[in-house]
């Protein structure tokens, strides 16, 4: 049997499989568009926090690395406060500027045509120039320019002076030689810069020579340490695209706050008025805050966007420091001395009580009501102002050694304030008691018949007095009567203290031809009811109680408003709940009476203080 041999072919066309899988492989390796180095994360940023008008809260805020701007609709934007969502009641929106600033690094091989034919040189200088002028942030935008070899005009806001240096590299000399010249001119400059403008950094520059490389990724990490994202334009040849020349260059510049974007004859020049979207304005945001306890709370800004996803900031602390209102009794005493008359009634039968209210916290807020407790009951509230003032009624406090006075009052953040406890001892004085023991066992009673008992004897036994002349039974009745005059006790009204006066003033700010109102209590209360006011101004615009004047007695003077309607002003500015202070000839409008305040002391202490 005959075996057979058989000889393999090689297959046909191998050849060309293996170089089509090679040139397949080399294609994916290869990108098809230029690829750019993805931009620094897009951010918002909370720049302040402002409580002073707490629970009103201002939030000012910005975003970074924005290729849109964040919006200015206080449905967009949400607040989270302590982890509690809450909607704005206010945004608004500033344009501060824009810093644009660009580096060239000249050299001959930025002339070759981009993909619209045109030179690079020429096509990058006339995309730089588009950025301005604008009219209307005139006096808002920076530019700065550098260029090699150390060329620069640093911070102008003169645009046409900035835009003219352009005008020079529209030829470029073949003997330039690229460096990193402009480059570490720009980066000085930003880090010495005391501008807080955001600032657009773009580097043009030919392709760099590998031992540039470090310090070329250096100064990018530099600007990237201010915030400042560099946006590298470099003329490259189509071969490098792609290389671990290129890749590097990407990787560097993401890692270090930068982009690049290769030109190699084909791309055209971007836009830069892309890098400005989102850039120069920041926003300030009100919002009622939910919160009513002292801590260290944290706040953060979300907002939806259209074209990118949903934005929030890093957490940002709100500080709260509230107190209750701290109260304290005015001009408070130790002792009360009551007198009892023969007919059982007593003096005094009421007394007076004025507490001081104040916000040790600097939050003014409404007050919800007061409460008098004496020797640990309740007895008195109020509703509505004047919230301060009491008047206790005796009666039932005669039998009693002393009086444990304390005020509490509720306020709309659920705090509650109280008084120290002022104790007050009652000197209680009553006639004495004549009916005590037997009628024969008085001393008095035997006195007073022994002193009759004299009497009738003198009269029975003495002798008839001499009659007097006429003459002098009239100097004696004279004489008697000058006795008469000087008994006569001298009274003298008590002087009335004075701490001011209120004058009428017509339109034209002249005093009217009323009589000033005098001021005559250290709280005056000011109105049209006389039930309620003990200054009485007749005038529909007035609210039954419409304000209060208070002196204290270390010379301020306060004026309140009752949350009228017509309202209360001084100097023509509005006086709120939480009163403004008064000064000597302020203007004082009650509604539309108009009024001079006249101080008793004739002085002026400063400028107004309000808690509006």
């Amino acid at each position: 049997m005959k075996t057979i041999k058989t000889r393999s072919k090689p297959i046909q066309g191998e050849f060309w499989g293996h170089l089509l899988v090679t040139l397949i492989l080399v294609t994916c390796l290869l990108p098809i568009h230029p690829i750019l180095a993805q931009n620094e994360q897009s951010a918002i940023q909370i720049t302040s926090v402002d409580n002073s008008n707490f629970p009103e809260i201002i939030l000012n805020y910005k975003g970074l690395n924005l290729s849109e701007a964040l919006p200015s609709d206080p449905a967009d934007v949400e607040i989270i406060e302590d982890g509690q969502t809450i909607t704005p009641t206010s945004i608004e929106e500033h344009y501060q500027g824009i810093h644009f600033a660009v580096a060239l690094n000249p050299d001959s091989s930025l002339t070759i045509r981009g993909g619209d034919s045109q030179p690079y040189n020429l096509a990058m200088l006339e995309a730089l120039k588009t950025i301005g002028p604008e009219p209307e942030n005139a006096h808002n935008n920076r530019y700065s320019f550098f260029s090699n070899p150390e060329v620069s005009l640093v911070e102008t806001d003169d645009y046409a002076a900035w835009a003219a240096l352009f005008d020079d590299f529209e030829t470029i000399p073949s003997d330039v030689s690229a460096s990193l010249s402009s480059l570490e001119l720009a980066v000085s400059a930003l880090e010495h810069s005391s501008l807080t403008l955001d600032t657009v950094l773009v580097y043009v520059t030919p392709y760099l020579d590998f031992r540039l490389l470090s310090d070329f990724y250096n100064l990018v990490g530099r600007a990237g340490q201010l915030g400042v994202e560099t946006q590298v334009w470099i003329v490259m040849s189509p071969r490098v695209v792609g290389s671990s020349y290129e890749t590097e260059m990407q990787t560097e510049l993401q890692n270090r706050g930068g982009t690049l974007t290769h030109l190699t004859g084909t791309e055209i020049v971007p836009d830069p008025r892309g890098y400005m979207d989102g850039k120069g304005r920041t926003f300030t945001a009100h919002y009622q805050s939910k919160i009513r306890t002292s801590g260290d709370y944290e706040l953060q800004v979300r907002a939806n966007l259209e074209q990118t996803p949903t934005l929030q900031s890093a957490p940002s602390t709100l500080s709260l420091d509230i107190q209750p209102t701290r109260l304290s009794f005015i001009n408070p005493i130790d002792t009360l001395e009551i007198l009892y008359n023969n007919d059982g009634s007593f003096q005094p039968s009421q007394l007076p009580l004025e507490v001081l209210i104040e916000f040790p916290d600097g939050y003014p807020r409404s007050i919800l009501n007061s409460t008098l407790f004496v020797n640990g009951e309740q007895v008195a509230s109020n509703a509505q102002p004047p919230y301060g003032s009491f008047v206790l009624d005796l009666a039932s406090y005669v039998d009693e050694e002393e009086l444990k006075l304390e005020v509490r009052l509720q306020d709309d953040f659920g705090l509650q304030g109280r008084t120290p406890i002022q104790t007050i001892s009652l000197d209680v004085l009553k006639p004495e008691n004549n009916t005590n023991g037997a009628w024969y066992t008085q001393p008095w009673l035997w006195l007073g018949m022994l002193a009759m008992a004299g009497a009738v004897a003198f009269l029975v036994f003495r002798k008839p007095f001499p009659k007097r002349k006429p003459a002098i039974e009239g100097d004696e009745k004279e004489q008697t009567a000058e006795k008469v005059v000087e008994k006569a006790p001298l009274s003298s009204p008590i002087p009335q203290k004075i701490f001011g006066n209120l004058t009428r003033l017509d339109p034209d700010q002249t005093p009217s031809a009323e009589k000033p109102n005098l001021l005559t209590k250290e709280i005056t209360l000011i109105g049209r009811d006389p039930t309620l006011a003990n200054l009485v101004l007749d005038f529909p615009s007035l609210e039954p109680l419409h304000a209060e004047i208070h002196f204290f007695p270390d010379g301020r003077i306060r004026l309140t408003d009752f949350n009228s309607t017509s309202g209360t002003y001084v100097n023509f500015k509005p006086v709120g709940t939480h009163g403004t202070s008064l000064q000597h000839a302020d203007l004082i409008h009650f509604g539309s009476l108009m009024f001079r305040f006249n101080s008793a002391t004739r002085t002026q202490n400063g400028t107004h203080n309000s808690d509006q």
